[in-house]
């Protein structure tokens, strides 16, 4: 049978998101340290104190080899399909796979968890940052600041957040959430000028917030690495690509759940020290409203004929 289009589409769907967002994280942040401590290994500090032990040596040592042929694995197989569409959403859940197990580590006597492996922590980290990098590649390779549009282009990236500052003061604020629509500047940086821009405008936007208008919140690293997520999510999708409904809904979606309702969430835990089982209705009330309200925005916003000349003129989504 002669394999079509659609068949290499949907094995190419299957292998991304099956084997480099699910199966492989699985292996790096669950399996091996699950094994690793199953086996009585409990970091490197044990395994030299047991130097003569070398049973114990020669198991951890086919642990980690498996761990890092895993990651050279991944990185030849991902390289030469980093800018394929399907790539993305396996990046993005490869990266919520690993970054539990890495938060919980470093929060489990805070969090109380014990679904982590004390002598696995230096396997925890780099896992995550793995994904962490491999994301951040990825942006870079599809964003461009050219030198012709730089000037202009630093003008609107400021106007907009300043724009995303002013509509962050105005909103309805509760003890647990917050509705506003600050998120409209940010995902205009990321559609105009890319996910590394857009990244790091959200980033400006967020610290300037907490400098110039004090009485919004305090400063809190975590919402800041989610509004870098933000800002990076946005111009990934939305970046020199068809600005459709579905992609919209699929920008959104990531959005909502692996920064809203994840990250967030873990950072309000820590903050307030509510346990997440109240945390998180609100929060998943909130999000299912405001998405809403978010699709129907942008949506609205990236199909005015004026914002197209504005795109098209100025970003750096020309080619």
């Amino acid at each position: 049978m002669t394999a079509t289009p659609h068949t290499g589409r949907r094995q190419n769907k299957l292998l991304h998101y099956g084997f480099m967002g699910m199966f492989a994280p699985f292996i790096l942040s669950f399996l091996i340290p699950y094994l690793r401590a199953q086996s009585g290994l409990d970091g490197l500090a044990y395994l030299f104190e047991q130097t003569g032990d070398w049973q114990m040596i020669l198991m951890d040592v086919l642990f980690l080899l498996a761990f890092t042929g895993l990651l050279l694995f991944l990185t030849v197989l991902i390289s030469s399909r980093i800018e394929e569409d399907s790539l993305l959403p396996s990046l993005l859940l490869g990266l919520l796979f690993t970054a539990a197990p890495f938060v919980f580590f470093l929060q489990r006597e805070r969090l109380q968890i014990d679904l982590v492996h004390e002598g696995s922590g230096l396997i925890y980290a780099i896992a995550f940052l793995y994904y962490v990098w491999l994301l951040i590649y990825r942006a870079v390779r599809l964003s461009r600041w050219t030198m012709e549009n730089r000037t202009l282009g630093i003008a609107i990236v400021g106007l907009l957040v300043a724009m995303n500052i002013s509509l962050g003061m105005v909103g309805i604020t509760t003890p647990i959430v917050r509705i506003t629509f600050a998120f409209l500047p940010t995902a205009l940086i990321g559609l105009l000028f890319g996910p590394w821009v857009g990244g790091f405008g959200a980033v400006l936007a967020d610290i300037l917030s907490f400098i110039i208008g004090p009485g919004i919140g305090g400063f809190f690293p975590g919402f800041t690495l989610s509004a870098f997520l933000t800002g990076l999510i946005y111009g990934l999708f939305l970046h020199k690509r068809e600005v459709s409904l579905k992609r919209i809904i699929t920008a959104e979606v990531v959005i909502a759940l692996f920064v809203n309702l994840t990250l967030n969430t873990l950072w309000l835990r820590i903050l307030t020290q509510n346990p997440i089982a109240v945390l998180l209705p609100p929060r998943l009330i909130q999000n299912a409203v405001t998405i809403v309200i978010r699709i129907a925005t942008i949506r609205f916003i990236a199909s005015n004929k004026q914002l197209k000349r504005v795109y098209m003129k100025f970003s750096t989504a020309r080619t």
